[in-house]
């Protein structure tokens, strides 16, 4: 998940590429979390099919977006964390 990656030293080393790939499946499965929630709440609701469906699908784009947001933001304080303690003279740990 996004926080064993954000702990991993790596990461300050990585690509942006690389650190959304190895999240991709952690923030699908976020993702469709969020749109089975969103299903259970409207189908309990009584909610037109269609409005369901498109609301489920927006959940899944926006909850995976979501996460690989907060993972670039996330390695950008890392990054920015690691360069200051070089450019101080510290180890950065």
């Amino acid at each position: 998940m996004c926080y064993d990656r954000l702990t991993d030293d790596d990461t300050v080393d990585a690509s942006v590429t690389e650190l959304l790939a190895t999240e991709w499946d952690s923030a699908l499965q976020n993702g469709a979390l969020a749109a089975a929630m969103v299903l259970v709440v409207l189908l309990t609701q009584g909610t037109d099919v269609a409005v369901v469906a498109v609301s489920a699908a927006g959940a899944l784009v926006l909850g995976t977006a979501l996460h690989q947001a907060v993972l670039l933001v996330g390695a950008g304080v890392l990054r920015a964390r690691a360069r200051w303690g070089r450019s101080r003279g510290h180890s950065g740990t």
